[in-house]
């Protein structure tokens, strides 16, 4: 198959939930201005942290004197969905400008769709044969509560990938339109989680105190699975990249080139963490 363009892919190891999140904003910003071919950026998170939902008020969603009492981070992303525990699990971000890579797809189901479709293939890499879930026909993604406390793998829902029935990676997007001297320029964000180990389970003792622990540890259990427990061994991230950056390759019909991030990115992150994702008035909204 001819190439179709070249991507950056990303691996820069376990960072603070500050970083993570101020780096990918500045990964965006990067594609945003076409400065940028797509991305797909992969990291851990050290210590864990639990990231919430965009527009998920954090008293319905998650504890925070236990993840303080746990050494655990709290933080919000600019994406949607519902909480995620970092822990046992590898993070994928994708950026880029639908105007300048349309291939990628022209609103929020068909990008899902895209995506899942190269994860689907990078799985099979790991020899783990997953599947999508499809959207109901009157799926409006828009249409959750954007107070609810459920976290992310205790469902599964439009293009996110299961294995037997149970959920192995949860995705998040947003899409953004800018005005620019070209005129407006369309682009997006995607994030995930892609589930290691059991880790996510602990995400139920971090809840609001209202919460069944045990109710939810077994909703946990049932409804999400991880690549140790499909497997039967655990999955480095060196392999798991390798995997993405073929499967990625393969349905994009593009070169994934390993990069580094810019001396700007890393301007633009630092300044971020700073000015937003340290903040209260970003992360604490009640």
């Amino acid at each position: 198959m001819r190439e179709s363009g070249i991507w950056r892919i990303i691996s820069t190891g376990a960072k603070d939930a500050f970083f993570n999140m101020a780096l990918d904003e500045a990964l965006l910003h990067s594609c945003q201005n076409g400065w940028s071919p797509p991305v797909l950026r992969l990291y851990l998170w050290s210590p864990p942290a639990v990231s919430l939902g965009y527009s998920q008020r954090t008293s319905k969603t998650v504890d925070l004197k236990r993840c303080r009492d746990r050494g655990i981070q709290v933080v919000r992303r600019i994406t949607g969905g519902r909480a995620v525990l970092h822990q046992d699990e590898i993070t994928y971000s994708v950026c880029a400008s639908t105007d300048d890579f349309p291939q990628l797809g022209h609103n929020t189901l068909q990008t899902y769709q895209k995506i899942s479709t190269a994860l689907l293939e990078s799985l099979r890499f790991l020899g783990v044969e997953g599947e999508w879930v499809k959207p109901p026909s009157n799926h409006n993604p828009s249409s959750r509560h954007p107070g609810q406390s459920k976290p992310c793998f205790a469902s599964s829902s439009r293009y996110e990938i299961t294995v037997g029935g149970r959920k192995l990676i949860g995705s998040a997007q947003r899409r953004f339109s800018l005005p620019s001297v070209q005129g407006t320029r369309r682009s997006f964000i995607q994030h995930g989680s892609i589930l290691t180990g059991k880790g996510e389970q602990s995400l139920a003792e971090l809840l609001p105190g209202d919460l069944a622990v045990e109710k939810m540890r077994r909703t946990l259990e049932n409804s999400a699975t991880d690549l140790e427990q499909i497997v039967k061994r655990r999955i480095e991230p060196k392999e798991m990249a390798s995997a993405l950056k073929m499967g990625f390759a393969k349905v994009f019909a593009s070169r994934m080139e390993d990069s580094e991030v810019s001396s700007e990115e890393l301007e633009a992150a630092s300044t971020l963490k700073e000015k937003k994702y340290l903040r209260d008035e970003w992360n604490l909204l009640r």
